[in-house]
């Protein structure tokens, strides 16, 4: 076995986060492919874990730690938002056109609402907000997308007023908000379709006077820009979402909220006490969310109660393990694939969705052994087509981003500032790769 590596040196010391980020996008990868094969270990599995729940939660944990250390390292919001939108909008660009184009010609399913209205969608879309705007979306998993957003909105805000630090007061205050307002949330704002168009243009425009006016570099306009968003994030978070999921989107900030914490106690900013307990009133709430849906469904038993604590338990209990393990190289094979998890995760459906007809024929035909080269070659696809984006679109959006923010920084100045007073600069080595 290869020596541990030195947690404080080298591009590799984050590479344990890569390895987290394989983990949960086989979980989402696995919850999605056994509807058509597997389904026997699907019934069996089902009883005892949300597979793909506890990939999501993962994800978010680990966006939550490295997020706010990437704008830190930046010590600039604009150049923040212009790394951050050209890593994720032109994949997801790309997939969101290639779907439409797909559902257009009755190759995949689409909501019929969204050929009724082609321009919301596409502004909805624009945004990475659709699922707080009432607009459905092109594809399911596009969904974890409008929250990583509404975190970005948010932790710039806090930013901008210097209130970006240790992340325990507004993960426990958000846990608690969203146990207490979840009767309210549903009847402050939630969009019918019929103002989704109004609602949806309004948040469109506001997002492009709130981005500008970060851009600016002007300190006072970089301030109520960053508020501009992060009222925008806050109000959607608490009103856009439908009522069986009211609790939903206050928890999942909570969430990224409990990585933030962990990261700064990690950096000795913070105890690790306090962290703890942060994960401990978050790990709460998030059971009595799971819970409480769980009962307005009737479904509040012994074997779904037990299940919500172990798909919790996965999930914190894979991070953990993760940072225990942290001074050890990743695997090739599974660092590799958590490189290439933001392709697989926007990919894997749209070619299950392709391929269901056929997948579907042979679950139903085929014993379970005879499935497994089926999966193993679905598997090989979708990798060598997440390879296939991730050189020719991901990467040519990351290095516009990186001379995008150098032409503005050349053109308006810099608008980068200290992180705070008596707060450490993280170490610039590594964390390039804990952002992408």
């Amino acid at each position: 076995m290869p020596a541990p590596t030195n947690d404080a040196a080298g591009p590799d010391r984050m590479a344990w986060l890569d390895g987290l980020r394989a983990v949960a996008v086989l979980l989402v990868l696995y919850a999605h492919l056994s509807r058509v094969l597997f389904r026997g270990a699907r019934a069996v599995s089902a009883e005892w874990l949300h597979a793909g729940t506890a990939g999501v939660m993962l994800f978010f944990l680990v966006s939550g730690y490295i997020i706010p250390a990437s704008l830190e390292r930046h010590g600039s919001l604009r150049t923040f938002w212009v790394s951050r939108l050209c890593r994720l909008l032109p994949l997801y660009l790309v997939v969101a056109a290639l779907v439409a184009a797909l559902g257009a010609g009755g190759l995949l399913p689409l909501d019929p609402a969204l050929a009724a209205d082609p321009l919301t969608a596409a502004v909805a879309h624009a945004t990475l907000l659709p699922q707080l705007l009432g607009v459905p979306l092109l594809t399911p998993v596009l969904w974890t997308l409008t929250f990583e957003m509404a975190f970005y909105l948010l932790v710039g805000a806090m930013f901008a007023v210097r209130r970006h630090g240790s992340g325990t007061v507004p993960a426990v205050v958000l846990a608690v908000a969203a146990v207490g307002t979840a009767p309210l949330a549903p009847r402050l704002l939630a969009p019918t379709p019929a103002a989704a168009r109004e609602l949806t243009l309004v948040v469109a425009a506001a997002l492009v006077l709130g981005l500008g006016a970060v851009a600016s570099g002007r300190r006072p306009a970089v301030v109520a820009g960053a508020l501009l968003l992060g009222g925008i994030a806050g109000t959607l978070l608490i009103a856009g979402q439908e009522p069986a999921h009211a609790w939903d989107g206050l928890l999942i900030i909570a969430v990224m909220l409990v990585g933030t914490a962990l990261h700064r106690a990690d950096q000795g900013r913070i105890g690790w006490w306090q962290a703890g307990l942060t994960a401990a009133v978050v790990a709460a709430a998030l059971l009595v969310n799971w819970w409480a849906e769980l009962a307005s469904l009737g479904a509040l038993t012994p074997r779904y109660v037990t299940r919500s604590v172990v798909t919790l338990a996965v999930f914190g209990g894979a991070f953990a393990l993760g940072r225990l393990t942290r001074r050890w190289p990743a695997p090739p094979g599974l660092a590799r694939l958590g490189l290439l998890s933001y392709s697989v995760y926007l990919v894997h459906y749209v070619l299950i969705e392709l391929l269901r007809p056929w997948l579907t024929g042979l679950g139903e035909r085929w014993p379970a052994l005879a499935e497994a080269p089926v999966a193993a070659a679905y598997l090989a696809v979708v990798v060598g087509v997440s390879g296939l984006t991730y050189r020719f679109v991901e990467l040519p959006g990351q290095r516009l981003g990186r001379r995008a923010a150098r032409w503005m920084t050349a053109r308006w100045g810099s608008d980068a500032r200290p992180v705070g007073p008596g707060t450490p600069q993280p170490p610039k080595r590594g964390l390039r790769a804990m952002a992408r």
